[in-house]
């Protein structure tokens, strides 16, 4: 075993930080909001009230809707969703 410390003092969160829980917290709610959304299509595609082709298409478009939202509400100008960790850093450093 080691004889590490550890400090448990609380500290005031940099605006950093708060941003970045913000951004946490805004895009674990979007997946819960898709993750209930596919369970309504779900239920009204095994219920017969939607076909299931027009449920999947109409599931996938909603993910869609709920993806761009997230995007254009978290990323800022020149950020990307997926990038290189050579791209990142090249933004990062300009």
């Amino acid at each position: 075993m080691t004889n590490r410390q550890i400090d448990w003092t609380p500290r005031p969160l940099t605006e950093q930080e708060k941003k970045a829980a913000n951004q946490q917290q805004y895009a674990v709610t979007t997946l819960i909001f898709i993750t209930m959304s596919n369970i309504f299509f779900g239920i009204l595609m095994v219920y017969g009230f939607l076909p299931v082709s027009l449920g999947m298409v109409a599931a996938f478009v909603v993910m869609g809707l709920f993806i761009i939202r997230a995007q254009k509400a978290l990323l800022g100008d020149g950020e990307r969703m997926w990038e290189s960790p050579e791209k990142f850093h090249d933004r990062m450093s300009k």
